[in-house]
């Protein structure tokens, strides 16, 4: 299992982000939880990928990260 997945399991999720953009990776899944950290799944050529590790923020990080990327749906 990656790592990453792994680090969310048992999480309760809080906010749910998907932002759009032009270039790779052309989309992204944000889970934010209710601890204050995030995880994003990233697709390129139609494939879903998860990264390696959970992060430190909120909602209003994963607005701001990567801000060529336009929020598409939240929740």
């Amino acid at each position: 299992m990656n790592p990453g997945l792994a680090q969310i399991l048992g999480k309760t999720i809080a906010h749910v982000l998907v932002k759009e953009r032009g270039t790779t990776p052309r989309s992204q899944v944000f889970l934010v939880f209710t601890d204050g950290t995030y995880y994003e799944f990233y697709c390129t050529e139609g494939n879903i990928s998860p990264t390696s590790a959970a992060y430190r923020g909120g909602v209003e990080d994963v607005r701001a990260y990567m801000p060529s990327g336009a929020v598409v749906f939240e929740a």
